[in-house]
Protein backbone atom coordinates (compact mmCIF):
# COMPACT_ATOMS: atom_id res chain seq x y z
CA UNK A 1 0.00 0.00 0.00
CA UNK A 2 1.60 3.59 -0.79
CA UNK A 3 2.52 5.59 1.98
CA UNK A 4 1.44 9.62 2.25
CA UNK A 5 5.15 11.06 1.77
CA UNK A 6 6.49 13.34 -1.11
CA UNK A 7 10.24 13.67 -1.39
CA UNK A 8 11.72 16.82 -3.01
CA UNK A 9 15.82 17.34 -3.61
CA UNK A 10 17.52 20.21 -4.62
CA UNK A 11 19.91 20.65 -7.08
CA UNK A 12 22.00 23.72 -6.92
CA UNK A 13 23.52 25.54 -10.01
CA UNK A 14 26.60 26.23 -7.96
CA UNK A 15 28.35 23.66 -5.97
CA UNK A 16 26.26 24.07 -2.65
CA UNK A 17 23.11 25.51 -1.48
CA UNK A 18 22.57 28.40 0.22
CA UNK A 19 20.13 28.70 3.19
CA UNK A 20 17.80 31.19 1.54
CA UNK A 21 17.01 29.24 -1.72
CA UNK A 22 16.22 26.07 0.85
CA UNK A 23 14.35 28.12 2.31
CA UNK A 24 12.63 29.65 -0.79
CA UNK A 25 12.11 26.26 -2.46
CA UNK A 26 10.08 25.08 0.77
CA UNK A 27 7.91 28.12 0.98
CA UNK A 28 6.60 27.55 -2.52
CA UNK A 29 6.38 23.47 -2.33
CA UNK A 30 4.28 24.01 0.63
CA UNK A 31 2.40 26.45 -1.12
CA UNK A 32 1.69 23.82 -4.02
CA UNK A 33 1.51 21.18 -1.65
CA UNK A 34 -1.36 23.25 0.30
CA UNK A 35 -3.41 24.21 -2.97
CA UNK A 36 -3.57 20.55 -4.31
CA UNK A 37 -4.27 18.57 -0.41
CA UNK A 38 -7.63 21.26 -0.68
CA UNK A 39 -8.58 20.00 -4.57
CA UNK A 40 -7.79 16.44 -3.67
CA UNK A 41 -9.60 16.40 0.19
CA UNK A 42 -12.48 19.44 -0.31
CA UNK A 43 -11.14 20.08 3.62
CA UNK A 44 -10.80 23.43 3.86
CA UNK A 45 -8.53 22.83 7.42
CA UNK A 46 -4.92 23.67 7.03
CA UNK A 47 -3.50 19.78 7.01
CA UNK A 48 -0.65 19.63 9.30
CA UNK A 49 2.96 18.31 6.67
CA UNK A 50 5.71 17.39 8.65
CA UNK A 51 9.31 16.50 7.17
CA UNK A 52 9.86 12.89 8.07
CA UNK A 53 13.49 12.65 6.39
CA UNK A 54 16.35 15.36 5.85
CA UNK A 55 19.82 14.53 4.81
CA UNK A 56 22.01 16.18 2.49
CA UNK A 57 24.55 16.10 -0.43
CA UNK A 58 21.85 17.74 -2.77
CA UNK A 59 19.89 18.60 0.45
CA UNK A 60 16.88 15.69 0.32
CA UNK A 61 13.67 16.52 2.24
CA UNK A 62 10.44 14.15 2.63
CA UNK A 63 7.50 15.62 3.76
CA UNK A 64 4.47 13.97 4.89
CA UNK A 65 1.29 15.05 6.51
CA UNK A 66 0.59 13.85 10.18
CA UNK A 67 -2.60 12.33 9.13
CA UNK A 68 -1.97 10.11 5.99
CA UNK A 69 -3.30 10.93 2.59
CA UNK A 70 -1.39 8.73 -0.18
CA UNK A 71 -3.25 10.29 -2.92
CA UNK A 72 -2.17 13.41 -2.64
CA UNK A 73 1.53 13.14 -2.76
CA UNK A 74 0.69 10.83 -6.29
CA UNK A 75 -1.79 13.70 -7.34
CA UNK A 76 0.74 16.39 -7.46
CA UNK A 77 3.86 14.34 -9.14
CA UNK A 78 1.63 13.05 -11.75
CA UNK A 79 0.14 16.60 -12.46
CA UNK A 80 3.75 17.55 -12.31
CA UNK A 81 5.28 15.09 -14.49
CA UNK A 82 2.32 15.82 -17.12
CA UNK A 83 3.21 19.98 -17.00
CA UNK A 84 6.62 19.50 -17.34
CA UNK A 85 6.34 17.37 -20.58
CA UNK A 86 4.46 20.11 -21.84
CA UNK A 87 0.52 19.52 -22.33
CA UNK A 88 -2.21 22.16 -22.85
CA UNK A 89 -4.51 21.31 -20.71
CA UNK A 90 -4.36 21.00 -16.70
CA UNK A 91 -3.49 17.46 -15.08
CA UNK A 92 -6.68 16.67 -12.59
CA UNK A 93 -6.52 18.74 -9.32
CA UNK A 94 -4.38 21.42 -10.53
CA UNK A 95 -6.30 24.62 -10.57
CA UNK A 96 -5.66 28.54 -11.77
CA UNK A 97 -4.26 29.09 -8.43
CA UNK A 98 -2.04 25.70 -8.39
CA UNK A 99 -0.74 27.02 -11.68
CA UNK A 100 -0.06 30.37 -10.48
CA UNK A 101 1.80 29.15 -8.05
CA UNK A 102 4.12 26.91 -10.49
CA UNK A 103 5.05 29.90 -12.30
CA UNK A 104 5.94 31.91 -9.33
CA UNK A 105 8.69 28.94 -8.80
CA UNK A 106 10.42 30.58 -11.45
CA UNK A 107 12.64 32.58 -8.93
CA UNK A 108 14.11 29.52 -7.60
CA UNK A 109 15.95 29.75 -10.51
CA UNK A 110 17.53 33.37 -11.41
CA UNK A 111 20.07 35.52 -9.12
CA UNK A 112 23.12 34.17 -7.76
CA UNK A 113 21.63 31.23 -5.31
CA UNK A 114 19.70 29.69 -7.50
CA UNK A 115 18.91 26.60 -8.25
CA UNK A 116 19.32 24.09 -11.25
CA UNK A 117 16.61 22.04 -11.15
CA UNK A 118 14.00 20.56 -8.47
CA UNK A 119 13.37 16.62 -8.38
CA UNK A 120 9.60 15.66 -7.03
CA UNK A 121 8.93 11.97 -6.38
CA UNK A 122 5.98 10.45 -4.42
CA UNK A 123 6.61 7.36 -2.66
CA UNK A 124 10.25 6.44 -4.36
CA UNK A 125 8.43 6.46 -8.26
CA UNK A 126 8.76 8.37 -11.32
CA UNK A 127 9.94 11.60 -10.63
CA UNK A 128 9.08 15.26 -12.08
CA UNK A 129 12.00 17.65 -12.57
CA UNK A 130 11.48 21.22 -12.14
CA UNK A 131 13.30 23.63 -13.61
CA UNK A 132 14.05 27.38 -15.11
CA UNK A 133 11.44 26.36 -17.77
CA UNK A 134 8.21 25.55 -15.39
CA UNK A 135 6.96 29.38 -15.54
CA UNK A 136 6.37 29.16 -19.73
CA UNK A 137 5.01 25.51 -19.15
CA UNK A 138 2.64 26.40 -16.47
CA UNK A 139 2.27 29.69 -18.44
CA UNK A 140 1.26 27.21 -21.29
CA UNK A 141 -1.47 26.15 -20.05
CA UNK A 142 -3.08 29.15 -18.32
CA UNK A 143 -3.09 31.14 -22.03
CA UNK A 144 -5.22 28.15 -23.44
CA UNK A 145 -8.26 29.56 -22.92
CA UNK A 146 -11.81 30.47 -23.36
CA UNK A 147 -14.59 32.47 -21.70
CA UNK A 148 -18.58 33.05 -22.00
CA UNK A 149 -21.26 34.66 -19.99
CA UNK A 150 -22.93 32.13 -17.67
CA UNK A 151 -23.25 30.57 -14.11
CA UNK A 152 -21.92 27.98 -12.67
CA UNK A 153 -23.50 26.43 -9.28
CA UNK A 154 -21.82 24.69 -6.05
CA UNK A 155 -21.06 25.02 -2.77
CA UNK A 156 -19.43 28.23 -1.62
CA UNK A 157 -16.01 28.03 0.66
CA UNK A 158 -12.43 29.34 1.00
CA UNK A 159 -13.08 33.39 0.63
CA UNK A 160 -10.01 35.29 0.44
CA UNK A 161 -10.19 39.22 1.68
CA UNK A 162 -6.19 39.55 1.01
CA UNK A 163 -5.69 41.93 -2.30
CA UNK A 164 -8.41 41.24 -4.78
CA UNK A 165 -11.24 39.49 -3.06
CA UNK A 166 -12.08 35.81 -4.03
CA UNK A 167 -13.80 32.97 -3.04
CA UNK A 168 -13.98 29.33 -4.41
CA UNK A 169 -17.32 27.12 -5.32
CA UNK A 170 -16.84 23.81 -5.84
CA UNK A 171 -18.22 23.28 -9.69
CA UNK A 172 -21.31 20.52 -9.30
CA UNK A 173 -20.87 19.55 -13.17
CA UNK A 174 -16.91 19.45 -12.84
CA UNK A 175 -16.45 18.82 -9.30
CA UNK A 176 -13.56 21.40 -9.42
CA UNK A 177 -12.88 24.28 -7.32
CA UNK A 178 -13.35 27.31 -9.23
CA UNK A 179 -12.05 30.85 -8.26
CA UNK A 180 -14.36 33.56 -7.96
CA UNK A 181 -13.39 37.31 -7.83
CA UNK A 182 -16.26 39.64 -6.11
CA UNK A 183 -16.19 43.42 -6.08
CA UNK A 184 -13.90 45.09 -2.95
CA UNK A 185 -17.14 46.49 -1.07
CA UNK A 186 -18.60 46.14 2.38
CA UNK A 187 -21.58 45.02 0.60
CA UNK A 188 -20.62 42.17 -1.35
CA UNK A 189 -18.08 40.81 1.58
CA UNK A 190 -21.32 40.84 3.71
CA UNK A 191 -23.32 38.57 1.48
CA UNK A 192 -20.39 36.22 0.40
CA UNK A 193 -20.01 35.82 4.01
CA UNK A 194 -23.34 35.11 4.80
CA UNK A 195 -23.19 32.04 2.00
CA UNK A 196 -20.01 30.86 3.23
CA UNK A 197 -20.58 27.11 3.08
CA UNK A 198 -23.86 26.70 1.20
CA UNK A 199 -24.98 25.91 -2.56
CA UNK A 200 -24.76 29.08 -5.05
CA UNK A 201 -25.23 29.72 -8.66
CA UNK A 202 -23.13 32.35 -9.57
CA UNK A 203 -23.46 34.65 -12.97
CA UNK A 204 -20.73 36.37 -14.94
CA UNK A 205 -17.75 36.15 -16.97
CA UNK A 206 -16.71 32.43 -16.76
CA UNK A 207 -13.45 31.33 -18.25
CA UNK A 208 -12.13 27.80 -18.71
CA UNK A 209 -9.52 25.80 -19.76
CA UNK A 210 -9.24 24.23 -22.93
CA UNK A 211 -10.83 21.09 -21.90
CA UNK A 212 -14.12 22.31 -20.61
CA UNK A 213 -13.53 22.78 -17.02
CA UNK A 214 -14.58 26.12 -15.41
CA UNK A 215 -10.99 27.41 -14.06
CA UNK A 216 -12.64 31.19 -12.43
CA UNK A 217 -15.58 33.94 -12.38
CA UNK A 218 -14.45 37.51 -13.34
CA UNK A 219 -17.27 40.79 -13.49
CA UNK A 220 -19.40 38.26 -11.15
CA UNK A 221 -23.06 39.77 -12.10
CA UNK A 222 -25.12 38.30 -9.33
CA UNK A 223 -25.07 35.47 -6.36
CA UNK A 224 -28.10 33.23 -5.72
CA UNK A 225 -28.35 31.34 -2.71
CA UNK A 226 -29.86 27.96 -4.04
CA UNK A 227 -29.81 25.83 -0.59
CA UNK A 228 -32.78 23.45 -0.37
CA UNK A 229 -35.20 24.93 1.68
CA UNK A 230 -35.28 23.49 5.18
CA UNK A 231 -39.23 22.72 4.27
CA UNK A 232 -38.92 20.54 1.62
CA UNK A 233 -39.40 16.58 2.30
CA UNK A 234 -35.62 14.80 2.79
CA UNK A 235 -35.36 11.37 1.84
CA UNK A 236 -33.43 9.24 3.91
CA UNK A 237 -31.14 6.47 2.47
CA UNK A 238 -33.46 3.53 1.40
CA UNK A 239 -36.31 5.96 1.70
CA UNK A 240 -38.73 7.39 -0.38
CA UNK A 241 -39.92 11.45 0.57
CA UNK A 242 -43.31 10.88 -1.50
CA UNK A 243 -45.54 8.62 0.24
CA UNK A 244 -47.98 8.53 -2.66
CA UNK A 245 -44.70 6.91 -4.72
CA UNK A 246 -43.96 4.04 -1.92
CA UNK A 247 -48.08 3.00 -1.90
CA UNK A 248 -48.11 2.51 -6.14
CA UNK A 249 -44.29 3.82 -7.69
CA UNK A 250 -46.00 2.10 -11.18
CA UNK A 251 -49.19 4.22 -10.92
CA UNK A 252 -47.58 7.23 -9.81
CA UNK A 253 -45.34 7.59 -12.75
CA UNK A 254 -48.12 7.57 -15.11
CA UNK A 255 -50.02 9.64 -13.21
CA UNK A 256 -46.54 12.19 -13.68
CA UNK A 257 -46.30 11.38 -17.18
CA UNK A 258 -49.98 12.01 -17.96
CA UNK A 259 -50.88 8.69 -19.16
CA UNK A 260 -53.73 7.84 -16.49
CA UNK A 261 -57.23 9.74 -17.73
CA UNK A 262 -58.18 9.77 -14.33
Amino acid sequence: MATSGMTFVIHPELKSVSVSLFLRTITDIDRLVREIDYAVTRETGRRRWVISKLHSSAPTVTIAPVLGNGEIAEALVLGLRSITKGVDEPPTYFTEQSLDDLKRMRRLFIGKDRANSIVVSANGGEPAVIDREIEQKADRILREVFWNLGSIEGTLEAINLHGNPTFTIWDRVTRAPVRCLFPKDVAWKGRVKSLLEKRVLVSGRVSYFRNGVPRSIIAIESIEDTSPGPKLPRATFGSIANPDIAKDPARFLETVRGERSG
